[in-house]
């Protein structure tokens, strides 16, 4: 099936990304007043514990969809993900859609943070811009040596959480809505060869 295969080749994301992810999914939101402590702490007791060789893959994935509902928007990305495509979505495809993006976030990663021990994490500053979100900016050295730099974007609603991670200035968000897109495309501009796709994805 064509669309499977792409849906494969789209997914399968190069080392570097999963790497950044796994950094990405243990950073939790912080003011601007205590973020470059904050951060480190927490960022680095959380790495310890989820790159832990003795854990389970059951309790990594348990504690990686803690971590990713509780400190990032998932809503608010999976809406942003789907583009236009969310405002033509009926109420019923909008909940599937946003359940699967979870799981497909959840299933496509828990099991990596394994593979990702000693990478190094440096926080920098922190600036207000433009609506009142926070982008904080850090460091990130890969296991190969390289250092990357990465951008969180934070915006603050009852609590803070993070709405984007910009890698070497690229938005994840919106490369996450072009694959999405380039997927509805290839299904006649229909919602549910996403639906199909990422289905097949979770239960891989």
């Amino acid at each position: 099936m064509k669309l499977k295969v792409d849906m494969i080749r789209i997914f399968r994301l190069p080392s570097i990304v999963s790497t950044l992810l796994t950094v990405m999914l243990i950073f939790p939101a912080a003011s601007k007043n205590t973020a470059d402590g904050f951060i480190r702490d927490i960022g680095q007791k959380t790495i310890s514990s989820l790159t832990d060789e003795n854990i389970s893959s059951e309790d990594r994935e348990r504690l990686f969809r803690e971590i990713f509902n509780r400190y990032f928007d998932v809503r608010l990305i999976a809406r942003f993900s789907l583009g236009v495509h969310w405002r033509r979505a009926s109420d019923a495809q909008r909940e599937e859609y946003v359940t699967l993006f979870e799981k497909f976030v959840v299933k496509s990663y828990a099991a990596r943070f394994s593979e990702y021990t000693g990478t190094g994490f440096k926080v920098g500053e922190t600036k207000e811009i433009r609506g009142g979100d926070k982008l904080v900016a850090s460091e990130i050295e890969l296991p190969d040596g390289r250092v990357v730099p990465v951008h969180w974007r934070i915006r603050i609603k009852s609590t803070e959480q993070i709405v984007d991670v910009l890698i070497e200035g690229v938005s994840m968000a919106i490369t996450q809505r072009d694959e999405f897109a380039s997927i509805i495309n290839q299904s006649g501009g229909s919602l549910d060869g996403l639906l199909i796709a990422l289905r097949e994805r979770i239960n891989d």
